[in-house]
């Protein structure tokens, strides 16, 4: 128990950072490329120390784009789990790919169910919050719906993806356990 709890916490690190980073990169980011104004200001009673502002005919141009930038961060990050459950997975990865990676010096990409599956809950969990995110900006009016319904689309997949391979890996599991 103590194992996994430590695990847990150690795989939320990186995506939680990339949650909020993302967020406050593509603020910055979208505000530099449209030349939006953002005003940076410090405060006591803030959670983050400080806020920004952003001009009213600007708001839902720079929150809608970088949402997109934050959520495709986040995609990204879960996207690199769902490859390696999939191809990289030491219960079923091919000789082939196993050489392959033998003479890249990349063995360390091999991983284990243990390693796949509590990071790939973390990381699902973190897309889910991303898409809640987009989806309250959404129902503030300061993000588009497009922006949420390509969230919407990428978590629903992304979830189908993740949780079909890891009920295949518990037949697997269940086929050797009776063959042995």
């Amino acid at each position: 128990m103590r194992k996994t709890l430590l695990k847990l916490i150690e795989y939320s690190i990186l995506p939680a950072i990339l949650l909020f980073v993302g967020k406050l990169l593509g603020l910055y980011i979208i505000a530099s490329l449209f030349g939006v104004p953002i005003d940076w200001q410090a405060e006591d009673k803030s959670l983050l120390f400080f806020s920004t502002s952003v001009a009213k005919e600007n708001l839902m141009l720079v929150s809608t784009y970088s949402d997109l930038f934050m959520f495709t961060l986040m995609s990204l990050g879960m996207s690199f789990i769902l490859i390696q459950a999939i191809y990289l997975h030491d219960s079923h990865i091919s000789n082939l790919t196993i050489s392959q990676l033998a003479k890249l010096n990349l063995l360390s990409l091999i991983r284990s169910s243990f390693e796949l599956y509590h990071s790939g809950v973390i990381w699902l969990g973190f897309l889910w919050l991303g898409c809640i995110l987009v989806a309250i900006n959404y129902f503030q009016g300061i993000s588009q719906l497009w922006v949420l319904l390509i969230s919407l689309l990428f978590s629903i997949s992304f979830s189908i993806i993740f949780f079909r391979d890891l009920f295949s890996e518990i037949e697997l599991s269940k086929q050797n356990n009776y063959a042995g």
